[in-house]
């Protein structure tokens, strides 16, 4: 009996060395997903790889006496489909710009924690996520340059006391307006944790830019209700691995 080998071939081709290994299905090396392994998937670089510590894109919300912040997020160069909201209280599908999380559902936050630097003056994002996904974040940087790895990092923290509800979920995209909006990386944080004070953890991906501006994104990967209420603070764009300002002349 004679067998005959099947070929099988995969259209658009695989990308980024991945493998067709049956029609129109690519298996994709570490670091890669999507159906023909073009959307990087790689997380934050290790700190002996960020060689630029000043970052070239810093939004930490500002600082004041006032417990609620009147500035926008225009003014941080952002945009978000949340609702902002300047006085309690921050119900399910808005924000605030706070110094200090508010007691706004008998006691199930962590009343009077700061932001995440300690700073009693520093304002942090504080969200209330709708049932419904949305974004969290939406900001474009330019003048990147191509081939550069750069990190997108986020410190996030689950402002919950109570265990057993929604834990915030955050995904990080990566996106190229000059390429047709094409999804450049994609990565979740998965879930965050509640602990029993409110604790501040680092969160990103990081990306070889294929175009000089990106659009980078926060979106909502868990249904609220019941939980999935975060805030937000320090969102930062840095040069990996490098020997440069990771900005190219003009």
């Amino acid at each position: 009996m004679i067998c005959l080998a099947i070929s099988v071939t995969c259209v658009p081709e695989c990308k980024n060395n991945g493998t067709c290994v049956s029609q129109n299905n690519c298996s994709c090396p570490s670091g890669y997903t999507g159906p023909t392994c073009e959307i990087q998937s790689v997380g934050l670089c290790r700190d002996n790889e960020i060689l630029d510590k000043k970052p070239i894109l810093l939004v930490t919300f500002g600082n004041g006496l006032s417990k609620y912040s009147q500035l926008t997020p225009d003014r941080f160069n952002f945009s978000t489909t949340y609702k902002q909201q300047f006085q309690p209280t921050t119900y399910d599908g808005s924000f605030s710009f706070i110094n200090r999380v508010p007691n706004d559902f008998n006691n199930d936050w962590h009343t009077d924690a700061t932001d995440h630097t300690g700073d009693p003056g520093g304002y942090m994002f504080l969200i209330n996520a709708d049932e419904k996904p949305g974004q969290f974040y939406n900001g474009t940087v330019n003048n990147l340059c191509i081939g550069l790895r750069y990190e997108f990092s986020v410190y996030l923290a689950n402002i919950m006391k109570l265990t057993g509800r929604i834990k915030p979920s955050v995904r990080f995209e990566v996106r190229s307006p000059s390429l047709g909006n094409r999804l450049l990386a994609q990565l979740s944080s998965g879930d965050v944790p509640e602990d029993t004070t409110l604790a501040w953890r680092k969160y990103g991906l990081s990306f070889i830019a294929p175009s000089s501006t990106v659009v980078l994104l926060m979106i909502s990967d868990a249904p609220g209700g019941g939980g999935n209420d975060l805030a937000i603070d320090d969102i930062a764009l840095t040069v990996c691995s490098h020997k440069g300002s990771g900005f190219c002349p003009s």
